[in-house]
């Protein structure tokens, strides 16, 4: 049975006879993996469609409930890939890695297929913002996986207005008016308000990352190691990022 979906390419890991296992993700927001013969030789017909965070339209043969099916078709529809941009091409995989580290097979969530796709095209409209995006992604993928309280209130207290303190395993955002905390390692002023732009804006108006913006600093690396601590510790494409950048 052959099966057609629309989809985004996470990643494509070498196979026997020059041939690749390929992961994407479904419009519904399944992970899928198949089996591509030939992908590494110079003639292949689908070499640019496995491009990480390419949009394509691709075809499984086999069983429906198959460990692996073949992948028979893939037709490139968009690509987030801006030639020469080494920063925006170093997140692509940033995101590629986390997605495919996040996504399920046999569980949907379109609301991931929704948020890659939306990183995607602000990528391709905005390279400059690269650092900028994945940290959007970073967050919004912490919320689908129910692990970001909002921060509109004090989990601990309600106060709206305080300055946020700390992020609690069990309470979550905690404001400086309840909760007790040494100045040097409370949330620097204005983090309510840096995630408050997180939640309201979409990809393509992602927060540019500004060194000197304490609390965009401290919200990010907090999210950050929050996000990689989940998924198993640090990613081989995080590791190349800033090793680079």
């Amino acid at each position: 049975m052959i099966r057609t979906y629309a989809a985004i390419v996470l990643k494509a890991v070498p196979y026997a006879e020059g041939g690749a296992v390929v992961s994407f993700l479904s419009e519904h927001g399944e992970r899928m993996a198949g089996v591509a013969k030939g992908v590494k030789k110079p003639t292949a017909k689908w070499v640019a469609a496995f491009e990480p965070l390419g949009m394509v339209r691709v075809s499984f043969f086999g069983k429906e409930h198959a460990e692996l099916k073949r992948i028979t078709r893939c037709e490139l529809a968009f690509s987030p890939l801006t030639l020469g941009h080494l920063e925006s091409s170093l997140v692509m995989a940033c995101l590629a890695d986390l997605f495919d580290r996040v996504s399920r097979e046999g569980v949907e969530d379109d609301r991931l297929y929704r948020l890659l796709s939306a990183c995607g095209r602000a990528l391709k409209a905005d390279p400059d913002n690269a650092l900028g995006i994945l940290a959007y992604a970073e967050h919004w993928l912490l919320h689908c996986m129910g692990l970001l309280p909002h921060p509109r209130v004090c989990g601990r207290c309600g106060n709206d207005t305080a300055p946020l303190a700390l992020l609690s395993p069990d309470r979550g955002w905690c404001c400086t008016a309840c909760t007790p905390v040494d100045p040097q390692e409370a949330l620097p002023a204005g983090s309510r308000e840096h995630l408050r732009r997180l939640r309201t804006g979409g990809a393509e108006v992602a927060p540019r990352v500004t060194p000197a913006d304490d609390a965009q600093q401290a919200v990010t690396a907090l999210l950050r190691a929050r996000l990689l601590q989940e998924l198993g510790g640090a990613l081989r494409s995080y590791d190349v990022l800033w090793r680079t950048v």
